[in-house]
């Protein structure tokens, strides 16, 4: 396996590109990345600030072209085939930006709970903003006050329950020190500005991927990419949160192997 100061790969063969989400580095990928098998160029992503990579250098104007553009690098160096392109939560929300700027070249798509609160306002789902914006107001405040453990409320959040003290302490005070850089990922996550005809003009073979027990919040958002991607296929893992990577890697596993129609078929 090699490693540098933005990604990890291993293996040859058919590119896999992994974007992992917000309070997380690419660990959360490593055991689905050991069931992918060989025959299989697996490149895990270190987004900006996680995993050791360096911080990114606009917090003050956010923009998720400092994602795309170091993704753009890394796939530019490691390879010229088309990628299978993989996100989960604030990584799907980075791949799906990807896919819509057309920049690389992408076979196909998959998209684990990405937190895409953009289509929810270009839908006009009043009722879900309306549940982001108050968990907003005061995860907010929260971290200005300095709360400790505030990063907890958002693993709470996506996750439909009270998911963050169950998990190891190693992990929760792992998760503390990226309040910043998941702050950051907010702005860009409700900033984004797209259109619906964006969305239809996307006929990559996507597919659609939440937990049964995630906040309905996520539930929404794969609900709605579904109508308006129309080469996407959505699927539900029974008795899975937003942690789905990580707590169910053989069905994720499953999903990812599943062949799609491509457009055109």
């Amino acid at each position: 396996m090699t490693r540098v100061d933005h990604y990890i790969e291993q293996g040859a063969g058919e590119p896999i590109l992994f974007v992992h989400g917000s309070y997380a580095t690419p660990s959360t990928w490593r055991r689905i990345i050991e069931g992918v098998g060989p025959g299989h160029h697996c490149i895990a992503i270190k987004l900006p600030g996680h995993g050791g990579a360096p911080e990114p250098e606009d917090f003050d104007a956010p923009t998720i072209e400092t994602e795309l553009a170091l993704i753009e690098s890394v796939v530019s160096r490691l390879t010229d085939r088309p990628i299978h392109l993989v996100g989960h939560s604030y990584g799907g929300v980075v791949a799906l930006a990807l896919a819509l700027k057309g920049s690389l070249p992408i076979a196909e798509m998959t998209l684990f709970e990405p937190v895409a609160v953009w289509v929810l306002k270009l839908l006009q789902d009043q009722e879900m903003v309306t549940r982001v914006e108050q968990f907003l107001a005061a995860y907010f405040e929260a971290a200005a006050r300095q709360e400790p453990d505030a990063c907890g409320r958002v693993i709470d959040f996506w996750g439909g329950g009270e998911l963050f003290a169950r998990l190891p302490a190693s992990v929760q005070a792992a998760m503390v020190p990226l309040l910043d850089n998941n702050l950051r990922h907010w702005q860009i996550c409700t900033r984004l500005d797209y259109d619906r005809a964006a969305l239809s003009r996307c006929t990559l073979p996507t597919r659609l991927v939440c937990g049964s027990d995630s906040n309905p919040v996520a539930h929404a958002i794969i609900d709605h990419l579904a109508r308006e991607l129309p080469c996407s296929q959505r699927y539900q893992i029974t008795g899975a949160n937003h942690a789905l990577v990580t707590s169910h890697p053989e069905q994720c596993l499953a999903i990812l192997s599943e062949p799609l129609a491509r457009s055109g078929d």
